[in-house]
């Protein structure tokens, strides 16, 4: 895949946790990031070994249905789950300026947003790597 390409939605994307208690939608337009991410936070939130999210601008983000639970894991950001079945949504910043960072497995069509690089790969587990030419960002993009 072409790591330039320029991702954008051409319609309204909509995803959710899996109980479906709480449901979001995501307007049409841009996408300035899209990648993987291997750090330890992400880790432990997901329980997996890597993150595919996406950022967009807060604006373009709404919760359609439920209201998610928040935690703070760093002292700049909370993340957003699902309070019933514990589904990571999204890492919101606490500056409003700031893109909202959504889980990409969690729209309901996650190939409507490819990644396109991978970040803080230098905490990648070891048994695990993905079989893909993205480029590969030791912290965060540079």
């Amino acid at each position: 895949m072409n790591q330039d390409l320029t991702i954008s939605l051409a319609n309204a994307a909509e995803g959710g946790c899996l109980c479906g208690a709480v449901r979001f939608e995501i307007a049409a337009g841009p996408v300035p990031e899209s990648g993987y991410c291997h750090c330890r936070t992400c880790q432990r939130q997901s329980g997996a070994p890597v993150v595919a999210f996406f950022a967009v601008a807060a604006a373009r983000f709404r919760y359609l249905k439920g209201s998610p639970a928040g935690f703070r894991a760093s002292d700049r950001a909370t993340r957003e789950f699902c309070s019933a079945c514990g589904t990571y949504l999204v890492f919101r910043e606490d500056d409003s300026a700031a893109t909202i960072s959504v889980n990409t497995a969690t729209l309901d069509d996650p190939t409507l947003i490819p990644p396109l690089y991978h970040i803080y790969h230098e905490s990648r587990i070891g048994w695990f790597d993905a079989a893909d030419t993205l480029p590969r960002h030791r912290r965060g993009r540079e």
